[in-house]
């Protein structure tokens, strides 16, 4: 038995110097964050945001009324191939990345066959997306639903669903997902307060808290969930593509989501960006982007470790890539490679720029999609 050191560590949202803990064998590194970094909302089948040049939206709903997508998203969600590639590849640079937990949206089959691929895998959330569209309804996930419901429950995972907002999903949606989530034990997640106010009709539809299950909104960019007991997911980048704007503070926020892991990486790539909109204390920011996401989702996190080489400061604004990823005390990544596979993150950056290619050959119109910009190249 080895020790691990590291000149500074972001302990359970602590920051602390001199570091030391039982480890492997002898190591050092300069920063070592305890736990690894959460991702609290990723859609891992989107490749396609269906951007128009030039063009802001008010809000979500406009957006999704007024978007351009080239390629057909419910053909991609139904080939369970495709989809279970594009999870494994986000599954893959998450954990590259240094994030180990994710909170995933999309198929439920497609994300619990990749990460079922992987040997040692990051923590998931599993909220199968739902609204009252052909290809997303409530009794189309059921069956995967019931299926998977068996595997959860060892602290690697747990099960939910996403009812993607309410002005897509009826009441009878609304209360059929919280009662599919009260029984198992499970998280109700949604969009809420995207570019406009939905707190009333939040209300009105569920009620003062306690609810029958956990919820996690997201986005809440025009909302103040503390009203109604709850606490956020922010997605900082996406915002700014979308709509122009974010929120306006980090109150009532307990954690940030990529929302489009594949076109811009997990979590910690959005950090740089999520500092220079937010300007609060490192230790804020870190707190937030690693236990907190845990602590939202109620997700073990003993044995989970992500090292760094390089300033912390570089480490949370995602310009450095960890050396060492631990998720329970299993070593997924090794100087930097993927230990199965000795992939690295310019590997499966690639692959995903192959897997989006031969997606769009398979179910895209013909045209290229215009591909978002990066955190890094957003003007706040």
């Amino acid at each position: 038995m080895g020790v691990i050191e590291a000149g500074i560590a972001v302990v359970h949202g602590r920051v602390v110097e001199g570091f030391r803990a039982p480890f492997r064998e002898d190591a050092y590194y300069d920063v070592v964050l305890v736990p690894g970094f959460s991702d609290g909302h990723a859609h891992p089948q989107v490749i396609d945001g269906g951007l128009r040049r030039g063009v802001r939206w008010r809000d979500s709903y406009e957006w999704i009324r007024g978007r351009d997508m080239v390629v057909d998203e419910v053909m991609v969600r139904r080939d369970l191939s495709v989809a279970s590639k594009l999870s494994y590849l986000t599954l893959v640079r998450a954990l590259l990345e240094g994030t180990t937990l994710l909170a995933l949206t999309g198929r439920l089959a497609a994300n619990v066959r990749a990460w079922l691929k992987l040997p040692i895998r990051p923590r998931i959330v599993l909220l199968p997306t739902v609204m009252d569209r052909v290809g997303w309804t409530l009794g189309e996930v059921l069956s995967d639903y019931n299926r998977v419901s068996m595997l959860v429950g060892d602290g690697f995972a747990r099960m939910g669903v996403f009812i993607h907002s309410l002005g897509m999903a009826g009441a009878t949606t609304v209360r059929e997902a919280l009662d599919l989530a009260r029984r198992g034990d499970g998280i109700v997640g949604l969009h809420l307060g995207e570019g406009l106010s939905e707190l009333e009709a939040f209300k009105t539809l569920m009620g003062e808290p306690p609810y029958p299950a956990k919820i996690v909104p997201v986005h809440c960019i025009d909302d103040d969930v503390t009203r109604v007991g709850l606490q956020c997911v922010a997605c900082p980048t996406t915002n700014i593509i979308l709509y122009g704007r974010t929120r306006r503070s980090l109150a009532g926020v307990a954690s940030f989501g990529s929302d489009w892991p594949l076109l811009l990486g997990t979590t910690p790539r959005h950090l740089g960006l999520i500092r220079r909109v937010f300007r609060e204390p490192v230790e804020v920011i870190a707190r937030m982007a690693t236990v907190d996401g845990y602590r939202l989702y109620e997700m073990p996190y003993d044995g989970d470790m992500v090292a760094f080489d390089g300033s912390l400061d570089k480490v949370l604004d995602g310009s450095v890539n960890p050396k060492l990823v631990v998720v329970n005390n299993q070593v997924a990544v090794y100087e930097g490679a993927l230990v199965e596979s000795q992939m690295t993150l310019g590997d499966v950056e690639k692959e995903i720029e192959e897997a989006i290619r031969e997606t769009l050959d398979k179910y895209g119109d013909g045209r290229k999609p215009l591909m978002p910009p990066k955190p890094g190249e957003l003007e706040v």
